[in-house]
């Protein structure tokens, strides 16, 4: 098996009071403003406490998959707690001449847009919501 990408396990974690449709809309807010030129995201499955969205390249009208990425929720007598986390991705390599330059992930941009766009949606909907984004996550 290939080496993990070390941007695979980022992740970002909400614990809110705020109900499962606002959620819902926050998350679509972050996917519609997380779109570049290049990479359109779309909802590809939406079930109770799981919306699936995928980030594809716009130019060839969406056929090429990036990344595919999860927002879960689970709810707790505290309210509920959101997150999220890449389940595919695809990644690049450049080369300089002849000396490889580092693995990039595929629309790591845009998950990343995402996870702070979706963060602070919930934030500016519920001041008292306990946020945490990681990029990097060790295993």
């Amino acid at each position: 098996m290939a080496k993990q990408h070390k941007y695979a396990r980022a992740s970002a974690t909400v614990k809110t009071r705020l109900d499962a449709s606002t959620i819902a809309e926050v998350a679509e807010q972050a996917a519609k403003q997380a779109e570049s030129i290049q990479v359109m995201v779309r909802l590809e499955e939406s079930a109770p406490g799981r919306l699936v969205y995928s980030s594809r390249n716009r130019v060839v009208g969406g056929v090429v998959e990036f990344m595919t990425f999860e927002v879960t929720m689970k709810e707790n007598a505290d309210g509920r707690v959101v997150s999220t986390r890449i389940l595919r991705y695809k990644q690049k390599r450049q080369w300089l001449i002849v000396i490889p330059l580092p693995w990039q992930m595929v629309a790591w941009g845009t998950y990343k847009k995402f996870m702070y766009g979706f963060v602070n949606g919930i934030k500016a909907q519920d001041s008292q919501a306990a946020t945490k984004v990681v990029e990097l996550a060790m295993a």
